[in-house]
C-alpha cells in the first residue's frame, strides 16, 4: 500500500504506468495550491481568484485529498519539489 492507503493498482494509468496525481487536480485547485504554497490564506486567495472563501476551502480540501496532503506544510513542500514556487 502507498500513503494514504491508496495500492499501485488504482494509480495505474491503462498502460499500466503510475499516474501522477496532480495531473487529476483541476485548474482552480492548481491556482489553489500554487497562492497556499505562497502563503496566502483563504481569504486572500477568494480575493485574488475572485471566489467565497467557502469555494476556496473546497478546492483546498479537494487538492489536499487528491494529493494525499494533511497539512498546509505538506503542501508547501509539495510545491517546493515540484517547483511550483522558488
Amino acid at each position: 500500500l502507498l500513503a494514504g492507503g491508496s495500492d499501485a493498482a488504482s494509480l495505474a494509468a491503462p498502460s499500466g504506468e503510475l499516474r501522477d496525481p496532480y495531473d487529476s487536480l483541476t485548474g482552480r485547485e492548481r491556482e489553489t495550491l500554487q497562492l497556499i504554497a505562497e502563503g496566502k490564506t483563504n481569504k486572500e486567495i477568494a480575493n485574488a481568484l475572485n471566489l467565497s472563501p467557502h469555494t476556496v476551502e473546497k478546492h483546498r480540501s479537494g487538492l489536499m485529498q487528491k494529493l494525499d496532503l494533511h497539512s498546509v506544510a505538506e503542501v508547501v513542500i509539495y510545491a517546493v519539489r515540484r517547483r511550483l514556487v522558488g
